[in-house]
Parts: structure tokens; sequence; C-alpha cells
């Protein structure tokens, strides 16, 4: 099995090389099939959870050598963002030179924070060079969508007690078993094909965002069928355990039906609140039919009554500590991303979970504060290409993917842990330049110039 999935990765990457637009498709594959395969390889090693990364940085190499995606030319279209973007590059020399200072083998982790940023900064430009036409953006989601649903199925079988037949469902192949007590007694959270209920739960709600996006945007049965598939989700979804993805929800339709009323017409707007209303609707029945559980029930819906006392530790409290204990100038480049415990360095214990400390404790005072108005210029300049293209049909992709980054952004005030997976990282990182393709006067797509 180990040398199917070498196999695999090598076809991902020829395919990334001579078209980088398939080779992307392709990575998306390898990251829904490396948790199954490793359950069934001797060892379950832990390095299969970056197979799909080797394929995206092929892609990625491949868009710049057909010089579609340009630094300058990027640069040029958005001059706001990149004048923020150089300037948080050149500070992270600052922490790049406080974690080499740490002793042995610490260059190592400050090469591992310097390829997340670089990495997703590709992504970026490589989403931003996707499409020649619009379509190629739709169907890279589509196909997200469809590959997705496909292995949600482990949810349900794990459900039904199949992880006792199959080692490729459930955890327990990995050595884990997912409990939570916040509720007065155990419960279990289930993760199918994936490797954890995080992971299972990530994919179960973008299926559900992007499901909801392609039927506003579609007309007769494959609105149906978009709807069917974000009610499949939204089961996933309840199955997982997980309540900071289920927060991701209000956050997209609020941000998704603020856009939409502000651009579009009203009927738009009652087009778009009938498919959430179904969407919900049938989607609770679902899960009241098939997984009645008073106890689970309760969980998820006590989701928003503690969410304010965990932005206030998490965001506020916890961010006060870490500074207390990192300093003003952080601990350095690379010192709080995941999986750094593989490396043996001499290093400082870290335990930041939230996304505001994680990024305090590596970047310190200043490079958080920069990283957040770098992150304001980012969402600015993503609201002025939606506002472009107000007058186009294009405007329900661009204002759904918009909406899905302000759900993880929601998400990551709370808990960071999900964002340290490659994929989640680089898909997210794609959906940032789709976005800003809407700016390309190449995607045939731009009515108004940006400011």
């Amino acid at each position: 099995m180990l040398m199917l999935m070498v196999a695999l990765i090598a076809v991902g990457c020829l395919l990334a090389w001579s078209d980088w637009r398939r080779g992307i498709a392709m990575a998306i594959l390898i990251a829904m099939i490396q948790d199954p395969l490793r359950k069934i390889i001797p060892g379950t090693p832990a390095i299969l959870t970056m197979a799909s990364l080797p394929v995206w940085l092929v892609a990625a190499a491949a868009a710049i050598a057909e010089r579609r995606s340009s630094i300058q030319w990027f640069f040029g279209t958005f001059p706001v963002l990149a004048k923020w973007l150089q300037i948080f590059g050149f500070y992270l020399i600052i922490p790049a030179a406080l974690s080499l200072s740490y002793g042995k083998n610490s260059w190592q982790i400050t090469l591992l924070g310097a390829f997340v940023y670089a990495s997703t900064f590709v992504l970026v430009m490589t989403g931003w060079a996707l499409p020649k036409r619009r379509q190629a953006a739709l169907s890279l989601v589509m196909f997200y969508i469809l590959c997705g649903s496909v292995f949600l199925i482990g949810g349900p079988l794990e459900y039904f007690g199949w992880s006792a037949k199959w080692k490729t469902i459930g955890t327990e192949a990995l050595g884990h078993f997912w409990m939570t007590n916040r509720m007065g007694g155990t419960m279990a959270m289930l993760s199918g094909f994936f490797r954890s209920p995080d992971i299972m739960g990530w994919h179960a709600v973008m299926v559900f965002m992007f499901s909801v996006i392609m039927a506003t945007r579609s007309r007769g049965a494959m609105r149906y069928f978009w709807i069917a598939t974000g009610i499949w989700a939204f089961l996933n979804l309840w199955l997982c355990g997980r309540r900071k993805m289920l927060s991701m929800i209000p956050f997209f339709f609020g941000s998704y039906l603020l856009l939409i009323f502000k651009f579009q017409t009203t009927r738009r707007i009652f087009s778009l609140l009938g498919i959430l209303l179904i969407l919900m609707g049938i989607g609770w029945n679902a899960v009241d039919a098939f997984y009645r559980n008073d106890k689970v029930n309760a969980f998820y819906l006590t989701t928003f009554d503690e969410w304010d006392e965990r932005v206030s530790q998490e965001v506020y409290g916890s961010v006060i500590v870490t500074i207390q204990q990192a300093g003003f100038w952080g601990y350095g480049l690379g010192m709080s991303q995941q999986g750094i415990h593989n490396i043996n360095a001499e290093k400082p214990r870290v335990w930041q979970e939230s996304g505001p400390t994680k990024l305090f404790a590596e970047l310190g005072v200043p490079g958080a504060v920069l990283f957040m108005l770098l992150g304001f210029a980012f969402l600015r300049t993503g609201y002025e290409v939606i506002r472009a293209n107000r007058r186009t049909e294009h405007i329900y992709l661009l204002s759904g993917l918009f909406s899905i980054l302000i759900a993880n952004l929601a998400s990551s005030a709370v808990s960071g842990q999900i964002f340290g997976d490659p994929f989640v990282t680089l898909f997210l990182a794609l959906i940032m330049g789709l976005l800003l393709s809407g700016g390309n006067a190449d995607a045939e797509c731009v009515t108004e110039v940006l400011p």
C-alpha cells in the first residue's frame, strides 16, 4: 500500500507538471485518499499526512513556469495588498533571526516556518492564475464537492459499526479513540475515513458551504442536487462531534447574505434564504431521524452559549499570557507551527492553540499586528473584487469564497489546530487566490478597475 501511495504521488506530480490545473484536482484526490491508506500501512507513517504537498508544489511551479502567476503582474493589479505583503515579508527577517538563535538544529524550525509562509503565498498566486475562464474555478469547486461527498460516507459507516470490519474507518488503527465529556457524560466523536474528527468536520463544513454556493447559482435539477450534497455534508458535520466546525455555518451565511443583499436584487435574497431554509430544515430532520441523540443535540446547541467565554479566554486572556511568556518579539519563525515536536532541536515549550495566540507566540506583537493589517488589506481587496463583479454571475462564486474565508477566520479565533494541516492551509490559500482572480483581467470578468 505504501508503494501505491508513492505511485499516486508520482502520477500526481507528473500530471501537475503537464497540466497544473488538473494537478490541483489530483492534489485534492490524494488528500482524500491519504488517511484511509495510511491506516492500513504497517506503522501508519505520519509523513503521509503531507502526501498531497509535492503535488501542490509541482502544480504551483508549473503555474509559475507558464508565467501566468508573475509577481510583478499580481502586485501591479493589487498595489495596496502588495505593499502590506512586502512589509510583512521584510519583517519576517526578525523572527527568523530569533528562531535561528536557539541553538542545535533550530535552523530546521526556521526553515519550516519560512516554507509555510512561502508556500502559502505561492498557492495564492496559483489560485489567482487558475481561471482562464471562470468555468475552471467552478469545475474545481464541483470536483471538491463530489470528491468530499464520496469520502464523507465513512462517517455514517463508522456510526453503524463498520470500523470493526474495516481499518480504514475510524481511528483505532492509529491508536486513538476520540471522546468528549463536556455534557456530563461520554460522547464519541467520529472521523470516518479521515484521521481525526477535526479533519472530517472541516471537510464536511467545506462541502456544505460550497454546495450552498453552487445551489445559489444553479437552476432546475442541478440546484436540488447541490442542496442534496449540502444536506449530506450537514449530517456528517453533526456526526463528527466538533462544535467549532458547526460554528462556521452562521458566519458563512451571515457574510454571504450581506454581500448578496448589498449587490443583488431582493429576488436573489429570497432565493438564497429559501435554499438556507431547505438545507437547514431538511438537514435537521435528517439528523433527528438518522442520529437521534439528546446528549449530542444538547452538546451542539450549546455552541454559541459558550462562544463568548471561549473567545474571551482564547483571544484576550491567552494572548496576554502569551505576550508575557514569549516577550514582545515572540519566540521566532516556525516556533508555533504544527509538527515541530518531531524536530530534534532546541526550542521553547509552546502550548498555544488558537490562531491569535499562535501568531503572537511566533511573530511577536509587531508581527501579529502586521499580519492582522495584511489580513485586513486582503479582505478589503476581496470586497473590492466582489464589488467590481456585481453586475455579473460571478458575484455568487466570489461572494461565497469570501464568506468561506470569513467562516474559517472566525473558527481560527477559538482553535487554530486544523489550520496546521498542510492540505487545509494550501487549499485555503488557493481559495484566496481564486477570490482575487476576479480582479484578474485574464479571467474575463472585471467590469471596473480596482482601487
